[in-house]
């Protein structure tokens, strides 16, 4: 049997964690989440932090298992192992037919969709882009694991810097927390908090989602047995930290009423601070951000 080469180390490991997990999530999903906790801030900040340690807790799990059982297939080899070949056989085919085949060709559709509101483009001419997308990201994973795994590394470390880098402005220049202490915590919990707090917390663990894909990687990572778990802790511990980072910024530029009521807060949040120029850059960070997501879902996925 062919074995693959152990080629991944933990930067490798931890980079296409927080790549995998990144997509759109952090760029639209913050006003629904205040929405539905009353438009406080103090339960807001709580949903992402504790949809943070959920996904942390799921993540050492699964790190664990890859450790233990370090072969390419990951998901497939452990429920193979633990139940039976016909459920592997079944989640690895509703993997390619469905999973990883649907979410690659909506991450490619969604690149070519955002890519045409920068430049103008007909609707032939937007399934072009997206098979195109599919095809240079096919083509690097061909040539290696290694080419991928830079790629992923490179786009990975822009997304994340991007995001930083846009959450300091905001902070700096936004005013939004002004008088907004009102607004901080509830003057008194209900089951109508609660209730809002449990459907936030469905749109911050799609947010977190994708953890799951670099046990994949299993029999191409270098010790797993010591770089899975320290990968999976520090990549979650760096997505919470972004995350409430980001969700901190979105307040100060909009505040929270305006946070609640925006469908795509990255965008307005610099418009209103910055200019509408730099809120054409959001375009571009959610480009970066969804190809990473693509092409990580190239370099782990086919393994199985």
């Amino acid at each position: 049997m062919t074995k693959l080469a152990r080629v991944l180390n933990l930067r490798d490991l931890t980079l296409l964690t927080i790549g995998s997990v990144i997509g759109s999530g952090i760029f639209l999903v913050p006003g629904a989440v205040l929405t539905q906790v009353g438009g406080k801030i103090g339960p807001a900040m709580l949903v992402w932090f504790v949809g943070g340690i959920l996904s942390l807790l799921g993540a050492l799990t699964y790190a664990e298992m890859s450790a233990v059982n370090p072969k390419a297939g990951g998901l497939y080899v452990h429920l193979r192992d633990c139940f039976g070949p016909l459920p592997a056989f079944l989640f690895g085919w509703t993997l390619f037919f469905a999973m990883n085949g649907g979410t690659l060709a909506t991450l490619a559709v969604a690149f070519s969709t955002m890519l045409s509101q920068m430049i103008p483009m007909s609707a032939p001419m937007n399934k072009v882009v997206a098979v195109a997308v599919i095809l240079v990201l096919t083509a690097v994973n061909v040539k290696g694991t290694r080419s991928s795994a830079d790629l992923q590394n490179w786009t990975t470390g822009i997304k994340v810097g991007a995001i930083l880098l846009m959450s300091i402005a905001l902070l700096a220049f936004g005013r939004g927390f002004s008088g907004a202490g009102q607004s901080m915590w509830p003057a008194s919990f209900n089951g109508s908090l609660l209730s809002g707090f449990g459907l936030a917390m469905i749109g911050v663990l799609w947010a977190y989602e994708g953890w799951q894909y670099p046990t994949f990687n299993a029999g191409e990572v270098i010790n797993p047995q010591r770089n899975f778990p320290r990968a999976f802790f520090v990549a979650t511990a760096v997505l919470i930290g972004v995350y409430v980072i980001a969700n901190l910024a979105y307040i100060a530029a909009l505040g929270p009423a305006g946070v609640a009521a925006s469908g795509s807060v990255a965008a307005e949040s610099l418009r209103a601070v910055i200019n509408p120029t730099a809120a054409k850059m959001i375009a571009v960070a959610i480009l970066i951000s969804v190809f990473t997501a693509a092409n990580s879902n190239l370099l782990s996925c086919p393994r199985v």
